[in-house]
């Protein structure tokens, strides 16, 4: 029986994450989520699948952290095999601004910046190490942080891609800190990996690129990296695939930062 424990479960990529996951029975999966306010297609989920468990924490309080993490403990015996970190935030209004419209604007800077490093960065390695003892005495030992393109370098610099600051930062500070994690842990066989999904049809993506302006505005700077690309994926091939690359995550690719297709240039 595999352990996995998904942030951010009550909808989009966390949700399907916790479907596909949970139509093996052999699979004990744990829904990690805020509250129950947005969660009725997961409790409705979880009222049918008897190995999904659903345990509201604040992946921004260490100490809520911790104690989802003992109750992880108490269905696995002190063990977690996969730890995925998908819980996130686009920022605030102010990511539709390029770096240089922040002049001026401290406080609309220091709140675009803060507010995505405290819920992309900080936030997960509160819960990497609040749950790190389960997943050293798990069977599989992996870490995945769900990034995002937008934290690539190449892939920022081809596309000229100059909004989301905050959320881009954030995304890359965040590979840099799964890679610290992987190098730190390796003595230990654990893995870490970050991992794109590729653009995906979730309601946050909707919101984005809902308005058939902004879709093809987005298009055009996504067709200079991929001139095949016509639209967002749905969520179960997302998962799928990242599935398939969590699957072969050896030590080879800890630290990593891959694509849903498990290498460093297909990013749809």
């Amino acid at each position: 029986m595999v352990s996995w424990a998904i942030t951010g479960a009550t909808r989009g990529i966390g949700l399907g994450f916790v479907k596909h996951l949970s139509m093996d029975s052999k699979n004990q999966v744990f829904a990690l989520i805020r509250s129950l306010g947005t969660a009725r297609p997961l409790m409705e989920l979880a009222a049918q699948r008897k190995n999904i468990h659903v345990i509201i924490t604040d992946i921004s309080d260490p100490t809520k952290l911790d104690e989802a993490a003992a109750e992880v403990s108490k269905v696995t015996d002190g063990s977690l095999d996969v730890l995925i970190l998908n819980a996130g935030s686009a920022g605030p209004d102010t990511a539709v601004l390029p770096p240089s419209a922040f002049h001026g604007k401290k406080e609309a800077l220091d709140l675009e910046i803060g507010e995505s490093i405290k819920n992309n960065l900080l936030s997960n390695i509160y819960t990497i190490n609040s749950f790190l003892h389960l997943i050293r005495n798990g069977a599989e030992k992996k870490i995945v942080f769900i990034s995002s393109q937008s934290g690539n370098l190449d892939f920022t610099r081809m596309t000229g891609f100059s909004t989301l600051l905050g959320y881009s930062v954030s995304k890359a500070g965040m590979n840099m800190a799964m890679t610290k994690f992987a190098s730190e842990l390796a003595p230990e066989g654990i893995k870490t990996l970050s991992l794109s999904p590729g653009w995906v049809n979730t309601d946050a993506a909707k919101a984005v690129t809902g308005d058939p302006e902004i879709r093809k505005f987005m298009l055009n700077m996504f067709h200079k990296v991929d001139p095949k690309v016509e639209g967002p994926a749905p969520i179960e091939e997302a998962v799928s695939n990242m599935l398939r690359v969590i699957g072969k995550l050896n030590e080879a690719d800890s630290g990593k930062f891959l694509t849903h297709y498990g290498d460093e240039e297909q990013w749809f």
